[in-house]
């Protein structure tokens, strides 16, 4: 099957490449899509394929191909006879006989007892599961698959323990019984090895959401969180190997019995050595009952190490309340520009780095990526591990975050992490929190940090207050010289006044540079109103006397919608003294603006296409769906190059 037939039947760029559920390596060696044939016919060049089952032609929709590459996959994989599998199977749901299972694979070749259901969709449906649930329920078979192709949700009907019948519970399974195999064989604990890779999490917690957690009366991320917790300590035992049974599973027992096997290992992961003070030391899980079995079974055979850290991201995205974040001013940095800054600033294996404002921690995990690529680490975590723990930090006041970063970092390779839940611009919290002895104190009087370098988009929005907190900054100073002016103040004359609050971005310029020592390098996302309003000048005078400005990055409109439209730049500096010299008034600046931000008005990514609609790379090749992810279309990977090239030409040394 050619990829250019794939792309004209899967048609949007929106709903292309979505295959993953065949892209496994142990599925990638059976050549699904080899077995299915596909063609144009002649009569009218109509694209069909010819049906594995029915041994006729079928117009080649999206939802078709994935149900002829499950046909296979049926055949090759779970080593049923086609002679025991139908599709388009009738259900019988009381007086309707509408309803169809898209597959059925019966208990022999008679065809009379089902034994497996799939529910099959097109790559962009989410919906479907319930469907399933409901046929199985119907005609009493207690395996199923729900699948859109980018996705796959296994199914197992339990009758209850108290009743042997009815009511009947529904949870996920690892994998469905090959030819020969019985429920024990799929309930046996999965090993190290056997989780599959996360395709698409986000889905997966909108499910449980709808079905596990509606009613559970608990915190949807507080209880998902501590599962997520369980389940990386399980998989970050050292003692395991990849033949090593997990112990994050659902064994068939009573609740109880579930209940403690997970809250269990809950409890062990908030005692790792490295790992405390994410949660209270009498926190348990809350979760219960079967909306425990639920969660728990959903996740069981993931795998969250190592995961692709865009697909996690998006997902905790998801999770964390857009409303929430909007009124605090906190956004999660699109990836593309945490990127391009980690590029541009270029951090170098013996650098340390911090992000005082971490959220995720979407620059640090970028600069864990970074690092690992160029050392030609990618198979040696031993090495990522122990870069991430002694050179990269991260602080966040919001708990939620530090939760998310804390993962994040976690999956990324960071086996210890060193994430810090304190607010970096409060030097009262900061002087009781163990920030102090990991990261360095917070005193007026000190001005030179230990870090070579600062990665971060602080909060726009909100401001400090009181004086005993402003007198820390210098900025406060200005400010009360009435030389610093806030935009809402601009017709004003410069002149003496009594200040009560500062607004946070602009004092996180001044914290960030005092976590630098001289000749150390920052990027930092700012309202682009801090670098042409006429009221800061006093401020963009103030940055020149502490660090030489290498770029000012202007970001399109798009670049952090759906959550706001405001302008933003990307300011990078390179601290006076040590690498960068003493200080000079005159030097070149690297200036460019962003005029391909990856996004549209509505805050949707744009993907490259050509002019037939086929995904493409930025070499304009085709993608392979089994392989490849779609490519943001914007320009920040060529405007790093361009600051690259600058440097070359100028003799900027960076470290």
């Amino acid at each position: 099957m050619s990829i250019k037939l794939i792309d004209d039947i899967f048609g949007e760029p929106e709903i292309k490449h979505g295959l993953n559920v065949f892209s496994s390596v142990e599925l990638q060696n059976l050549n699904l899509l080899n077995k299915v044939n596909i063609y144009c016919r002649e009569k009218d060049n109509a694209i069909v394929v010819k049906c594995l089952k029915r041994n006729r032609e079928i117009i080649a929709k999206p939802e078709e191909i994935v149900r002829q590459l499950f046909l296979v996959y049926i055949r090759d994989y779970l080593s049923y006879s086609l002679s025991q599998v139908d599709v388009e199977v009738p259900i019988q749901m009381g007086a309707d006989d509408s309803k169809r299972a898209d597959i059925v694979v019966f208990t022999d070749d008679t065809c009379t007892r089902k034994y497996l259901l799939f529910e099959i969709k097109k790559p962009n449906a989410e919906t479907g599961v319930d469907q399933l649930q409901s046929y199985l329920n119907a005609t009493g078979t207690f395996f199923g698959a729900w699948s859109n192709g980018k996705d796959i949700v296994f199914q197992l009907r339990e009758e209850s323990p108290e009743t042997k019948g009815e009511p009947y519970n529904y949870r996920d399974i690892a994998r469905l019984p090959k030819k020969g195999e019985a429920l024990n064989d799929v309930l046996k604990p999965l090993t190290k090895k056997d989780l599959r890779a996360i395709q698409n999490l986000k889905d997966t917690i909108k499910r449980l959401e709808d079905t596990a957690l509606s009613n559970a009366g608990v915190n949807t991320f507080d209880e998902l969180f501590k599962l997520f917790f369980a389940k990386l300590h399980d998989e970050f035992d050292p003692k395991k190997t990849d033949d090593s049974p997990m112990r994050f599973r659902v064994p068939k027992a009573d609740p109880d019995t579930v209940y403690d096997r997970i809250d269990g290992l809950f409890q062990e992961a908030k005692n790792r050595p490295g790992w405390q003070g994410i949660f209270d030391k009498d926190e348990v899980l809350k979760l219960k009952d079967d909306a425990l079995i639920l969660c728990a079974s959903a996740l069981e055979p993931l795998r969250f190490h190592d995961a692709d850290l865009d697909v996690i991201d998006s997902a905790f995205e998801y999770l964390i309340n857009p409303e929430q974040k909007s009124a605090k001013g906190q956004y999660f940095t699109p990836r593309m520009v945490v990127d391009m800054a980690v590029k541009m600033i270029n951090p170098q294996v013996d650098e340390r780095v911090v992000d005082p404002a971490c959220g995720s921690g979407g620059f640090l995990i970028h600069t864990i990526k970074h690092i690992r690529t160029n050392q030609n680490w990618e198979k040696e975590f031993e090495k990522t591990y122990r870069y991430a723990n002694d050179y990269v930090y991260a602080v966040d006041f919001d708990d939620k975050l530090k939760k998310v970063a804390k993962v994040m970092m976690l999956i990324a390779g960071d086996g210890k992490s060193n994430v810090f839940g304190v607010d970096s611009l409060d030097f009262r919290k900061w002087a009781k929190s163990e920030a102090v002895a990991r990261i360095g104190p917070f005193k007026k009087d000190i001005k030179d940090g230990n870090f070579d370098v600062v990665l971060t988009n602080p909060p726009f929005s909100g401001k400090i207050t009181g004086k005993e907190q402003l007198s820390m900054y210098e900025l406060y100073e200005l400010r009360q010289s009435g030389e610093l002016i806030e935009e809402e103040e601009t017709n004003k004359k410069p002149k003496r006044r009594k200040v009560n609050s500062m607004k946070r971005d602009i004092l996180f310029i001044e914290r960030c540079l005092r976590f630098l020592k001289p000749g150390g390098r920052m990027a930092i996302v700012l309202p682009q109103g801090n670098l042409n309003n006429i009221g800061t000048k006093a401020l963009r005078e103030w940055i020149m006397q502490k660090a030489r400005i290498l770029a000012v990055v202007g970001l399109g409109v798009h670049t952090f919608k759906p959550f706001t439209g405001t302008k933003t730049s990307v300011l990078f500096l390179q601290k006076w003294g040590g690498t960068a010299g003493k200080q000079i008034n005159e030097y070149p600046i690297f200036m460019a603006t962003s005029e391909r931000s990856g996004k549209n008005s509505s805050g949707d990514y744009i993907v490259l296409t050509d002019k037939e609609g086929h995904l493409i790379d930025k070499e304009k090749r085709m993608l392979d769906p089994m392989k490849d992810k779609p490519v943001v279309d914007n320009d920040l990977d060529e405007i790093a190059e361009a600051f690259e090239d600058f440097c070359d030409k100028e003799g900027i040394k960076l470290y």
